[in-house]
Order: C-alpha cells, then sequence, then structure tokens
C-alpha cells in the first residue's frame, strides 16, 4: 500500500535549545536571519508560534542573542530530519499536551519500547511527542484516536497506527502541492491580500499570515473529508467483499417463508 519511511538521524536535544544570554552585543532580525540562513520573516513566524523568544528591546532596538541562534539551529536540524512545526513545538515544549487517559497513555509507552520506527514516524508527523523525561504525550488527538476506534471493526492498535503513519507519508507531497496552489489562487482571486492597506506592523503581518493559514487548512480538511466521505461508502463495501473468503456464507436478514 504505502511505504514506510525511517530517517535515522537522532532528534536534536532539549538541552540544547534552552534559552542562555548570548554574546553582549545582540543582533538585528536582519543580522540573525543571515547568521542562521533564514529570512527575517521567517524568524518573525516562529516568534509569532512561540517557537523563538521574543528579542530584548534596548531602547528602539530590538536585538537577539546567542540563546536564539541555538534555538534557531535546533529548529531547522529537526525540520531536515522531517519533523514539522507541529511536532517541533510539541517536542520543545510550546504546543500543550492533550489529556489522555492512563490506558492510552501507557499504550503509547508501549509503543516507543516496541515499535520505535512507528513511533518516531507518529512523532515526526506530530501526532504523539515527547516530555523532558522521555514521556510520551499525545499531540493531535484526533488522527489518534480515529486511528483507535478502528478497533471496532477487530483491527489491532499496531496495524491501525501503522496505517496511520503511512497515509500521513502519502498525503505529505499531496498537501504540500495543495496549499501552495490553494494560497496561490486565493492571492490571485483576493490582490487585496497583498496590497493589505490596513497593516500597520510586522505583528499585524504575522496575525494575517496566521489567519490565512488557518483558513487554508479549514479549506482543504473539509474539501478533503468531504471527497473522502463521498467516494468511501461504496469503495470499502466493494473491497470488503472483494476479500471476503469465498467459503464464507453471509446470510441474508430477511426471512422468507415457504410455507
Amino acid at each position: 500500500m504505502f511505504r514506510h519511511r525511517v530517517l535515522p538521524e537522532a532528534i536534536v536535544s532539549i538541552d540544547e535549545v534552552t534559552t542562555t544570554p548570548g554574546g553582549p552585543a545582540g543582533y538585528s532580525v536582519e543580522e540573525l536571519a543571515r547568521k542562521v540562513g533564514m529570512s527575517p520573516r521567517n524568524i518573525r513566524a516562529h516568534q509569532a508560534r512561540r517557537l523563538l523568544p521574543p528579542p530584548v528591546r534596548r531602547g528602539r532596538a530590538a536585538l537577539y542573542d546567542d540563546s536564539h541562534v541555538r534555538r534557531l539551529d535546533a529548529i531547522l536540524a529537526l525540520q531536515r530530519q522531517g519533523f514539522n512545526l507541529v511536532s517541533i513545538e510539541a517536542m520543545l515544549g510550546v504546543r500543550a499536551s492533550d489529556e489522555a487517559p492512563d490506558g492510552l497513555t501507557a499504550m503509547l509507552q508501549r509503543l516507543t519500547a516496541d515499535r520505535p520506527a512507528l513511533a518516531h514516524a507518529l512523532t515526526r508527523h506530530g501526532v504523539i511527542g515527547r516530555t523532558t523525561d522521555g514521556t510520551v504525550r499525545t499531540v493531535r488527538p484526533r488522527p489518534l484516536r480515529a486511528a483507535l476506534d478502528l478497533h471496532r471493526v477487530r483491527v489491532g492498535t499496531v496495524p491501525a497506527l501503522q496505517t496511520l503513519s503511512e497515509v500521513l507519508d502519502s498525503l505529505r507531497p499531496v498537501a504540500d502541492e495543495l496549499v501552495a496552489a490553494v494560497t496561490a489562487r486565493l492571492l490571485a482571486l483576493a490582490p487585496e491580500l497583498v496590497r493589505g492597506g490596513a497593516r500597520s506592523s510586522w505583528a499585524d503581518l504575522d496575525r494575517e499570515t496566521l489567519l490565512l493559514t488557518q483558513g487554508v487548512v479549514n479549506v482543504l480538511t473539509e474539501a478533503f473529508r468531504l471527497a473522502v466521505e463521498n467516494q468511501s461508502e461504496a469503495h470499502v463495501a466493494e473491497l470488503l467483499e472483494n476479500h471476503l473468503d469465498t467459503d464464507v456464507c453471509l446470510e441474508d436478514s430477511t426471512v422468507i417463508d415457504n410455507g
């Protein structure tokens, strides 16, 4: 069906991204961008997501120090390993974990011990995360619960989570293309998004970017849900019927009395 890919690189230690005072001079956002190889806009976006602490204000200047450099280096290293920003938020303690039942937490701990590659893949996709003491936690409960709900049709935990991981692997390049295409189409149909006459600061631009991002996510999520719902019922029934053992006899629920 799908191929499961495992990235062998070690996850960057949380200890490497603690914020400690840096050099005395400090960096402007442009200097910081050149130092880490990232655009100023991406740096501001990381601040908006709370992945990066705010700069230190000295008069009218906003200055960054070496702790910001280390945090951005860690974010870039995790992105190169394939982790998305949601999973990076969880790993760096920015995104709060979902309160999971003790049984689910214990199951995830066992999964990490018994199936580390699968746990790594689910972490990379931002479904689960780890605290600094190694405890596994739920980050995105909805896809996790959707997969585990397959136990109602006798699908075990590992096959369900393996399928979830493989689906996410398969959808990732499709999602990249769709997000780019939908955003470009919105900008073409609504040029006022580009002009942005009401913007007065970088904070306004960051806020508008986050709102547009969430809007694209909502449109694509609901459109994909509708497309899948429209196609699933007939296809799933047909595939299930084709895979049934020919020796299995299914009784019709209607009883006919022939006298």
